[in-house]
């Protein structure tokens, strides 16, 4: 079986999306978030590009605003 890791929990695949279609899914603010694929800082304009293999690992940060 294949999986995938989102900020280092196994994530087992039962079909193929993007990265995107990933945050959509966790229902995800796209406009607060940084996405680290493969240790890499993956630019937004790939988001949507990138479709998501087995052991790939996929980190999240969101952006918080305080004061």
């Amino acid at each position: 079986m294949e999986y995938f890791y989102v900020n280092d929990k196994k994530i087992f695949l039962d079909q193929v999306f993007t990265v995107t279609d990933l945050l959509v899914f966790l229902n995800l603010n796209i406009d607060l978030i940084v996405i680290e694929y493969n240790k890499i800082i993956l630019p937004k304009s790939l988001w949507k590009l990138t479709m998501i293999k087995n052991n790939d690992e996929v980190e999240f940060v969101t952006i918080v605003g305080g004061g």
